[in-house]
């Protein structure tokens, strides 16, 4: 036998080494090309069942648009008892409405606005978006009561942008705060 020349087994254990060759160049490649396939096909097979139940359920859903839109209509959006939007047939009206439900809770909270401006009004889809910018001189729990009040009434209104700082104090008495913000409410438009 020369050296450095490398000779293979024949027989048995030649037939044997061929063998566990080609088992092992298979394991690699069942490992390096079919395993990532096999496992690219199931996520993708997942994803797909996925999107599905949601098309399925987003076509359930969209049956029942039209069912809804009609009790959205027979309910009304302004009802006796459940007013959810301003009175008034214009934005000038309804501003005015606002600026008086304001005060009328100001009232009941034990103070009154020291100011308030009316804030262009946005349109909002169907809807018109009316503003008011508040100015309010009132103890703690007068302020507190007075944005309770606002957050609870109806129509509905939402405060925004406050502000609340200390105003001058007088000897002895509860310390007055300074508060500014925005109030809006709706009213209907033109869609």
């Amino acid at each position: 036998m020369m050296a450095g020349t490398l000779t293979l087994p024949d027989g048995r254990r030649g037939q044997t080494l061929a063998i566990a060759l080609t088992l092992v160049a298979a394991a690699v490649f069942w490992v390096a090309a079919v395993a990532p396939l096999i496992g690219w096909y199931q996520d993708r097979a997942a994803a797909l069942a996925q999107q599905q139940a949601l098309a399925v359920r987003m076509a359930a859903l969209s049956q029942e648009i039209p069912a809804l839109r009609a009790s959205v209509s027979a309910a009304g959006l302004q009802s006796a008892d459940n007013q959810l939007l301003l009175a008034g047939s214009t934005d000038a009206i309804a501003g005015a409405n606002l600026q008086s439900a304001l005060q009328d809770l100001a009232t009941q909270a034990g103070t009154s606005l020291d100011s308030a401006e009316l804030l262009p009004v946005q349109p909002a889809g169907t809807l018109r978006r009316i503003g008011m910018q508040v100015s309010v001189t009132a103890t703690w729990p007068v302020l507190i009561a007075l944005l309770e009040a606002i957050g609870t009434v109806r129509p509905r209104m939402i405060v925004g942008e406050l502000s609340v700082t200390n105003a001058s104090q007088a000897a002895g008495a509860e310390p007055p705060m300074q508060a500014t913000f925005s109030v809006t409410g709706f009213r209907a438009g033109t869609p």
